[in-house]
């Protein structure tokens, strides 16, 4: 091994797990691989419907396809609209073409799907997706808010713009999507929420810039509504993924964020080096990410009767990364 690489993966693990791990449970995140594992049991959340958003691409589609095969009616949101979002240099959000893909997907395993285009920092939007989906399916059991956006910079270099573009998407969206479920869980006599943070919202990370401080605010959003909808029977939980593969944890801006040099590599080197500097922060074993299906099947787990007691709860799906936490 090289000095050089010594030397990245030292710096990598002195800064806390780098960006790179930490916004990997972005819901804007990439397509689930053709090799992915299949989630969810059949029959587990039979007779449910679920509104999942940030579907198009990653750990969203994922979890559309595991609830589908779990045997749920499933709801698509996505924006699928690059231009919808400010451009951030070294990766695109999902556009309509990869929405329409995995909308047949989950429609191939499940024929209740319906897919929504529709914008999660809209109240009236996510209103308006939850009216269509009891007008389709009659209720609604599980909401989960999964859109995410991250822009990758310095806390002294964040422009107003990176704030507010990024706690739009993650925090934001995050309520309006919960906000807008409310009354529809409450009619079915509870249900579940869930929410997607990350490893950023466990711990400080540097050059994360807006996207640490909105995956700890989730984690907090989320604590609060498990408190005060636990008397409808509404549970609230969190789900807070390490690295993920996707092609947005192996974007050029995820790795410069890594302090990576992508303009002197090949993607696949690039992404190996990724590996060598994150897998020893990962206790278990040299498996450099999860597959967005496993996040998945933590989604799943949370919305079925298995969970009826498990409320407040922040799921941490990171390989063993989160044993390093202090609290």
């Amino acid at each position: 091994m090289t000095n050089e690489t010594n030397n990245d993966r030292r710096n990598f693990l002195r800064l806390g797990a780098a960006s790179g791990a930490a916004i990997a449970g972005s819901a804007l995140a990439a397509a689930t691989g053709a090799n992915a594992q299949t989630s969810g049991q059949t029959g587990q959340l039979e007779g449910k419907v679920a509104l999942v958003t940030g579907a198009a691409r990653g750990i969203g589609r994922a979890v559309a396809e595991a609830y589908a095969r779990a045997g749920a009616s499933v709801v698509m949101l996505d924006i699928a609209d690059p231009n919808a979002v400010p451009a951030v240099d070294g990766f695109r959000i999902a556009n309509a073409e990869e929405f329409e893909a995995a909308y047949q997907s989950v429609r191939a395993i499940n024929p209740d799907t319906l897919k929504i285009v529709a914008d999660v920092r809209s109240e009236g939007d996510m209103a308006g997706a939850v009216a269509r989906t009891v007008e389709r399916f009659g209720g609604l059991d599980i909401m989960v808010a999964n859109a995410g956006y991250v822009r990758w910079h310095g806390f002294a270099d964040g422009t107003e713009l990176d704030w507010k573009s990024v706690y739009d998407v993650n925090v934001h969206g995050v309520f309006n999507s919960f906000k807008a479920a409310i009354p529809a869980l409450r009619e079915r006599g509870g249900g579940s929420l869930i929410s997607l943070s990350s490893i950023a919202g466990r711990q400080g990370v540097r050059g994360n810039g807006a996207y640490n401080s909105s995956k700890w605010a989730v984690i907090g959003l989320t604590k609060q509504a498990a408190l005060e909808l636990g008397p409808d029977n509404i549970r609230a939980n969190v789900i807070a993924p390490g690295p993920v593969d996707t092609p947005m944890y192996r974007s050029d801006g995820q790795k410069r964020s890594m302090g990576i040099d992508v303009a002197s590599m090949t993607a696949a080197e690039s992404s190996a080096r990724q590996d060598e500097m994150l897998n020893p922060a990962l206790p278990l074993g040299e498996k450099p990410a999860s597959d967005p299906s496993e996040i998945a099947d933590g989604a799943v787990y949370l919305a079925s009767d298995a969970a009826t007691s498990v409320s407040g709860l922040v799921l941490d799906v990171a390989l063993g990364y989160n044993a390093s936490y202090t609290a």
